[in-house]
């Protein structure tokens, strides 16, 4: 690899964080109109032309805020909490795959022909496991906010968000394997080409998987019903209680940020990531540039969905919680299984 390739990749890079962090950024506000739009209230609608400049407003806020550090914290681990949940919400989002390959523009192109922009930082052949294991790592920065900041309420919450994210990743996975039984790859991009046919979701393994893994990922991203880590009339806010400024703002944003790449994630997965349905322009210089905007369309259906869920469904108890993670969903997970492999053989 040379020095073009390399700082290519790094502007590749660069430009994808800063899309993300716009996007957390207007699906803050965009929670917040959702939620005045159900209330029947109007949301932020004060800076800028309809609230348009809250979520710049927000990070001036937190930017700005004075950083306080409670007596008796671990100083150390309570710094790097925040950046552990960060730096895997980062991570994970570097092997989703929002397109096929864009040719660049003339001036862009080499002595050898077309130049094709991946709409992805990465791609490797273990995607899907990359995913998830980074996914995994993010239990570590809940379980030492929680440890570091010397609070019960906080540890309770800790414990309680690190045993629910544990419970719901097994159904989560498992209801990957089905997928990549019926797809026989690991790789998220040949996962979204497998379903040029016919979408996962229309094939019965997939359809069950579909739901298990729906329900498995608000827990995941510690959403309503699920967000027992932030009981208000129990644990103020849970682990992140003793964080304010940037330190929590890092926690906000890396919760919003999970739940896009869960939203791209069950795109890919179910609804044919970007493909193009019916097989428009199939084979056309345009197709991947059509395939990119029929994938946001999709990713924010399930953005939204996220929203409506929280202003919608009371939460759920501790109890019920757990009894819906081991006694219904590893067991359904565990049949899925069992009919995706029966599902190939016909």
């Amino acid at each position: 690899m040379n020095w073009n390739e390399i700082l290519f990749w790094l502007l590749k890079s660069g430009l994808f964080f800063f899309i993300l962090i716009t996007a957390c950024a207007y699906y803050t506000l965009a929670e917040r109109k959702v939620a005045g739009f159900i209330q029947d209230r109007k949301g932020p609608n004060r800076a800028g032309i309809w609230g348009l400049l809250q979520p710049l407003a927000d990070g001036i806020k937190f930017l700005t805020k004075e950083e306080v550090f409670p007596t008796q914290v671990s100083k150390v681990m309570y710094l790097i909490a925040p950046a552990i949940s960060m730096t895997c919400a980062i991570m994970a989002w570097s092997v989703v795959p929002l397109g096929g390959q864009i040719p660049l523009p003339g001036f862009l192109q080499n002595a050898t022909g077309l130049v094709f922009l991946d709409l992805q930082v990465a791609n490797p052949d273990t995607g899907i496991l990359f995913l998830f294991a980074i996914s995994s790592l993010a239990v570590y920065g809940i379980i030492i906010a929680g440890w570091a900041s010397n609070n019960k309420y906080s540890l309770l919450g800790a414990i309680r968000s690190t045993a629910q994210m544990i419970s719901y990743e097994l159904p989560l996975g498992m209801s990957v394997v089905s997928i990549v039984i019926i797809t026989g790859s690991l790789k998220l991009t040949d996962i979204s080409a497998s379903q040029a046919g016919l979408w996962n979701i229309f094939k019965l393994p997939g359809l069950i998987a579909f739901f298990l893994f729906t329900v498995s990922m608000f827990a995941e991203t510690n959403r309503l019903p699920f967000d027992l880590a932030e009981a208000e009339s129990e644990l103020v806010v849970g682990f992140h209680t003793e964080y304010g400024a940037f330190k929590f703002a890092l926690f906000f944003i890396a919760e919003y940020m999970n739940m896009i790449t869960m939203s791209c994630v069950v795109t890919l997965l179910f609804f044919g990531g970007y493909l193009v349905p019916f097989g428009i322009l199939d084979g056309h210089v345009l197709q991947p540039l059509l395939g990119l905007f029929f994938f946001l369309g999709k990713v924010l259906f399930f953005t939204f969905l996220f929203l409506w869920v929280r202003w919608t469904l009371p939460r759920f108890r501790y109890d019920q919680l757990m009894t819906l993670g081991w006694k219904k969903l590893i067991p359904w997970a565990i049949l899925n299984i069992l009919i995706a492999s029966i599902y190939i053989q016909f």
